[in-house]
């Protein structure tokens, strides 16, 4: 659906950027459906800084289609996956013949010498990658069913690494209480624009840092239902 809007809303079609699990909401597109748009766009971009938090045999790259379509650009992240934000380090896959004429354009130096070091390492870290894969199996599950619970809270649930909540309850000043009672800052998405002050966005993270924001929004929300009755 979402890559359905977005092609109803360029009209010229000389361009499709779409992120692959989604962000916000972490849908993961089926590859086909990606691919059925190659045709139609003089170029297409897909971010997959989220696709690494699937196990292989689940996720849906098209990476190895830069090959057959000069019009597709991959880009991937380092720092989501390895938790190196820090860093800035990511990476595009295209058509060679694209990838020459970016040689020509781009700043002699890219990426830093640290940055590039510690790529070179961490993709090389099989077991922190199988267990991320087995620690997120895991904790997404549990997060979703405890703010499903939660009295006026809708969680989505996705591929990536966070959930994408609708509220019935104004985002903002939940987001406020959550930080002064408990000092836990959850993600408003007033920065996207189809979503405003009644959907936010949380992190997946250990079992008792999810335990702690469940308790913080049981806490909150309590109140404000008592409140209002």
């Amino acid at each position: 659906m979402v890559i359905a809007n977005l092609k109803s809303k360029i009209q010229n079609r000389i361009g499709l950027l779409l992120n692959n699990p989604h962000n916000p909401t972490g849908q993961l597109f089926a590859k086909e459906s990606i691919l059925a748009h190659l045709d139609q766009f003089e170029l297409v971009v897909v971010d997959e800084a989220f696709m690494d938090f699937l196990p292989p045999d689940q996720q849906q790259s098209v990476i190895d289609q830069v090959q057959d379509y000069p019009n597709l650009v991959v880009v991937r992240s380092l720092t989501k996956f390895y938790s190196l934000p820090g860093l800035r380090l990511g990476y595009a896959i295209a058509h060679p013949d694209r990838l020459k004429r970016w040689q020509q354009w781009r700043d002699p130096w890219t990426v830093n010498a640290l940055a590039a070091a510690v790529g070179e390492v961490v993709v090389q870290d099989t077991p922190f990658q199988q267990q991320t894969w087995n620690w997120l199996a895991n904790a997404r599950p549990i997060l979703f069913a405890g703010l499903n619970n939660l009295p006026g809270l809708y969680p989505n649930m996705g591929a990536a690494n966070f959930l994408l909540v609708k509220s019935d309850y104004s985002v903002l000043p939940l987001q406020t209480e959550l930080l002064k009672r408990h000092q836990i800052l959850i993600r408003d998405c007033m920065s996207f624009s189809e979503l405003g002050d009644r959907y936010f966005r949380v992190a997946i993270r250990t079992h008792d840092e999810n335990q702690r924001l469940l308790h913080g929004l049981v806490d909150i929300l309590k109140t404000w239902i008592v409140d209002s009755g």
